[in-house]
């Protein structure tokens, strides 16, 4: 299928019948219903403060991504010691900053999860060798610059000197290579760094040398942080961390950690030593203001609840809203809210591990049985979705349409076939799930319906958050879990490309070949070919599946301002400041 007919919706038919999400979720099974296509997304890569919302954007084609969509990895420019900090114009500082949660994280151990609900917290505390800019081109953050041999078998990262961690002490090549080591048993993009790397060595406080034994072509992508990312902590904290993560919270940022009351409150203060880089604002790098004098980060469960304290004043941001609230959030005078670009696309991963959802049979019955349009709707609501097979957004350089065929089937008959042939007896499908994330619950009840109708027992097991991730990785205690997917720069970034260490188990001999092969090439050409296959084997071999692009709607009291307009990866809460 054609880009542009993707990006009008062609693919889609007119319905005659447009229901409501509630109508949905009160109408049973759902099933047959149909809506337009939603194709009102900004270019998810792009670098423009494009205010586009739902209604201006239908229609339009995908723009092409910016250069940093496709470019190298290993090209990073200098930092400038020579330019001035940036002028923050309005930008005063005071006052406390209070973000209203769906939960109590389960760490503040960045390298331990993906989960967004970590990293909203903890990338105020720590920072990374490499960030991207407003383009999403890894440029240099605790990093001062890196070399690369001609052969790309050897990286030399020079460090910033002078960068005091919230201890004390001036981060130097130790930290650094700690941290490193620390990730890379954790993270999947870690141990094929870890894996690729011989020898990794400090040849004097400020300079980190690698010595690899085949190319790694992500290599400063995996570095720049994102969601799990490598954040560089102190060593003496590394070398005390427990089985569970490290135990103190010490990171380079703007914001340090200060307290923590468990399903209360977490709180940061500016970090008055920050080091600043020189020049202005870029994406998640470049230069940082703290001007709040704290930030505090509550868990609020019930929506109902986080809505009202965003509108009495209570809290000046909330992480998530359903979009059932947009409308009437949109027209309140004291709040801000805004219809975002994609930053993720929802998703169920079937565990392989389990001896039920194995059985490839039992995986095609599921997916065949699913109709994408009346999840989508109930988890997200009428014009706040796009379906969409691609697992990189159909804005960026990275798109396919690669397994479109096993895309949104609705074949209920086809489904029942598959469990006939799989000799299905019965055994319910144990299904993990928060309410927190209204989307997530909604989803999977719609879902759980569609199931049911052709055959399956399906038992939904309602939990918080931090416990939903938490036995994500225990693989005895669920059948399928319900999450979402955020954007990354780069497909071999993704949290589904760790394959065999992620949530799911996706440990398939070609497809762990394949990743190999995307994380180790730097040629786009030949990456993209190899990206096209990932996704083909992903429809294929079934070890989640996907739903539907979603846009994002971001609320805050409209006492708060400097808001990057950036926020694909997540919200960022530096530079921002608060009304007297």
């Amino acid at each position: 299928m054609e880009r542009e007919q993707l990006a009008t919706g062609e693919q889609q038919p007119t319905p005659n019948t447009v229901m409501s999400r509630r109508a949905v979720l009160r109408g049973g099974i759902g099933l047959g219903l149909s809506i337009p296509a939603i194709s009102m997304l900004l270019a998810a890569c792009g670098g423009d403060d494009d205010e586009s919302t739902a209604e201006s954007g239908a229609g339009e084609t995908a723009t092409e991504p910016t250069s940093g969509s496709a470019a190298s990895p290993t090209t990073v420019s200098e930092t400038s010691a020579t330019s001035e900090p940036a002028d923050m114009g309005e930008g005063t500082r005071g006052g406390t900053l209070i973000v209203g949660m769906v939960g109590d994280p389960p760490t503040l151990d960045i390298h331990q999860t993906t989960g967004t609900i970590v990293s909203l917290v903890t990338w105020n505390i720590y920072e990374p060798l490499f960030a991207w800019d407003e383009n999403f081109n890894p440029i240099p953050m605790l990093a001062e610059g890196h070399e690369v041999s001609e052969d790309g078998l050897a990286y030399t990262v020079t460090l910033r000197q002078g960068v005091p961690f919230h201890n004390g002490e001036e981060m130097k090549a130790a930290d650094v290579i700690a941290s490193i080591q620390h990730w890379g048993t954790i993270s999947g993009v870690g141990k094929g760094l870890l894996a690729a790397s011989d020898d990794i060595v400090a040849t004097d406080d400020y300079t980190v040398e690698f010595t690899l034994n085949k190319p790694y072509g992500i290599f400063v992508s995996a570095l720049a942080l994102a969601n799990g990312g490598c954040a560089i902590y102190p060593k003496s904290v590394v070398d005390s961390a427990s089985d569970t993560g490290v135990t103190e919270f010490i990171g380079t940022g703007p914001y340090r950690f200060v307290e923590r009351a468990a399903d209360r409150y977490i709180r940061l203060e500016r970090f008055e030593d920050y080091a600043a880089l020189p020049g202005d604002p870029t994406g998640y790098g470049g230069h940082k203001a703290a001007y709040v004098d704290k930030i505090e980060f509550v868990p609020a469960p019930d929506e109902a609840a986080r809505i009202a304290g965003l509108q009495a004043g209570d809290y000046h941001y909330l992480e998530s809203i359903s979009p059932d609230q947009y409308d009437t959030l949109k027209d309140d005078p004291n709040v801000s809210a805004r219809l975002l670009p994609p930053q993720g696309w929802g998703i169920f991963i079937l565990n392989m591990r389990s001896p039920l959802t194995d059985d490839l049979k039992i995986r095609q019955a599921f997916q065949a049985a699913l109709d994408h349009e009346a999840i989508a709707l109930a988890g997200y609501g009428e014009g706040f979705f796009r379906l969409d097979p691609g697992l990189m957004f159909l804005e960026t350089a990275w798109y396919t349409d690669a397994g479109i065929e096993l895309y949104n089937q609705n074949d209920p008959e086809k489904a029942k076939q598959l469990l006939e042939e799989a000799g299905y007896d019965g055994t319910p499908l144990r299904w993990t799930v928060t309410k927190e994330y209204l989307d997530h619950y909604n989803r999977s009840v719609v879902a759980q319906q569609q199931l049911e109708a052709v055959g399956f027992v399906v038992e939904l097991v309602v939990l918080d958050w931090a416990t939903v991730l938490s036995q994500q990785f225990e693989d005895d205690k669920w059948d399928v879990t319900t999450t979402g997917i955020s954007f990354r720069p780069d497909p071999a970034l993704l949290f589904i490309m760790d394959v065999c260490n992620v949530a799911g188990w996706w440990c398939n001999d070609d497809t762990v070949g394949l990743v190999d092969e995307l994380r180790s090439k730097s040629d786009f050409d030949e990456r993209y070919a190899i990206w096209e296959q990932v996704q083909q084997n992903a429809y294929e071999q079934i070890p989640f599946i996907k739903i539907a692009d979603v846009s994002t709607v971001r609320v805050h009291a409209a006492s708060m301002n400097g808001f990057s307009e950036q926020s694909q990866l997540g919200p960022i809460l530096w530079n921002v400041w608060l009304d007297g």
